[in-house]
């Protein structure tokens, strides 16, 4: 294949096709936790893996639809390519665009960058890849590798590609490598190449009158709180012991272990990031550790359980009051696990902690869980993927975890073959208003793939 002449396709072809190609995915919702327009993107994506003279299906599953597709040119080597075509709600209130009618604006201090629902996560990397696949075809070149795309609509667990994997593994098993296509870069489009990401689930749990007090059947009024057990402030307890029990696991070294090369890479990567920027980045005054170091060490290297909402009782606005105790409390949460680690043991262990500090009454509701994974950095696979990045004028972060949770386990593991991850554009504010990514990044990362494909078509296995 012709680099220099795909280059200059996506060049040509960039601002009228491949840029529109981004705001038409945008356009289409897709939410998944709303089921509102999964089957319609799911359709789109099947149906362009057809433009690209390939073959697709619209999968069914337990959860929601999954595109499944393929293009056999008859090479030696073969991708496959993981991607998400679903988006979170996007009922924020201040918006700068409609969420759904996305627009290149120069915003902020970043240049031009799309602004929408979904152009972080994840279509502007499922974009790039059909861009680049197009441009190959447009510039009358061949792929120089066979390619198969699994997308689906995990934003609320990864439930559907559970049911398609064991259907469709003999399939898969053509795979030499699993590409996943999250846009992940710094401002200044430093590439960030994960090694391993976590392994992720969503749950909740919930305080209810029992033995151990609480109204029943219904609210009482605030005057019995002396004499009467509050859910609410149960759960918050509950919570409390549990966040400290973990944190003396982590802390005690009695969890998940990082080996030597990993933690030497987490000083390596905590060298050459500037804290300050990071903080900006983020919109934080402060980490929880002093030294930035430690700070870094903490987000790869260990579990994590957040609580991302909370709810009991009413609460008004200004003086609006209803003087009750609730008959219940509800927590969601999500736990992050580390690479290689059994979430079901992780699950037990939680209820273990909650049983042993006299919470045994609080429910863990358990909605979704996959285990997380990834590759040596020694493997052949992530050196010609580091080795594409560098030819193309990039000296990538490499994060030996990130705290992003995807099942890479499926193909890690079950499927049996390396993995890698990311496309070098910067992207962020997913789960929040103005959503972007940079229009700079999409076109570097159309770029990038071409050398990627041509690398990995005579990479040595």
């Amino acid at each position: 294949m012709d680099i220099e002449r795909v280059g200059a396709q996506i060049e040509k072809d960039f601002e009228k096709k491949h840029l529109e190609r981004l705001l038409d995915y945008i356009r289409q919702p897709s939410v998944s936790a709303m089921d509102w327009g999964l089957t319609d993107m799911a359709n789109i994506l099947a149906g362009e893996i057809l433009e690209a003279g390939g073959e697709a299906e619209v999968v069914e599953t337990s959860e929601f639809p999954i595109v499944y597709g393929t293009i056999d040119v008859g090479a030696k080597r073969t991708l496959l390519f993981h991607g998400l075509y679903d988006v979170t709600p996007a009922e924020e209130p201040n918006w700068i665009v409609p969420p759904f009618e996305p627009e290149v604006r120069d915003f902020e201090d970043m240049g031009r960058c799309v602004i929408g629902r979904g152009a972080e996560d994840m279509k502007a990397g499922i974009a790039a890849a059909m861009n680049a696949i197009f441009a190959v075809k447009d510039a009358g070149e061949s792929l120089p590798l066979n390619l198969i795309f699994v997308h689906e609509a995990s934003e609320l667990g990864s439930g559907g590609i559970k049911d398609f994997f064991p259907r469709y593994k003999n399939r898969l098993q053509r795979a030499d490598a699993a590409y996943w296509l999250c846009p992940m870069a710094q401002k200044d489009g430093t590439p960030v190449i994960p090694l391993s990401l976590k392994g992720n689930l969503m749950g909740r749990l919930f305080c209810r009158p029992g033995e151990w007090g609480g109204p029943l059947n219904n609210e009482i009024h605030a005057l019995n709180s002396n004499w009467i057990g509050n859910p609410a402030s149960r759960l918050a307890e509950a919570i409390s012991y549990l966040e400290m029990k973990l944190e003396e696991i982590y802390v005690n070294g009695k969890g998940w272990e990082p080996t030597e090369q990993q933690l030497r890479l987490a000083d390596e990567l905590a060298a050459r990031m500037d804290p300050d920027v990071l903080k900006a980045g983020l919109g934080v005054g402060r980490f929880r550790q002093d030294d930035f170091n430690g700070a870094l060490r903490a987000h790869c290297f260990r579990p994590e359980f957040t609580v991302t909402g909370l709810r009991a009782g009413f609460v008004g606005e200004g003086k609006a009051v209803k003087v009750s105790i609730p008959s219940e409390a509800e927590a969601v949460v999500n736990m992050r696990f580390q690479p290689g680690e059994d979430p079901d043991e992780r699950i037990e262990n939680v209820r273990n902690i909650l049983a042993e500090g006299g919470f045994g009454d609080i429910e863990f509701i358990v909605n979704n869980h996959y285990a997380g994974g990834g590759t040596e950095p020694e493997h052949p696979v992530v050196q010609c993927f580091l080795g594409a990045h560098r030819k193309n004028g990039s000296d990538p972060e490499v994060w030996p975890v990130h705290s992003i949770g995807m099942p890479v386990s499926l193909w890690t593991d079950e499927l049996g073959v390396p993995w890698v991850g990311g496309i070098p554009c910067h992207a962020m504010r997913k789960h929040a208003a103005n959503e972007y990514c940079q229009v700079a990044g999409l076109l570097a990362s159309e770029k990038f793939l071409v050398q990627f494909f041509e690398d990995f078509s005579t990479v040595r296995l």
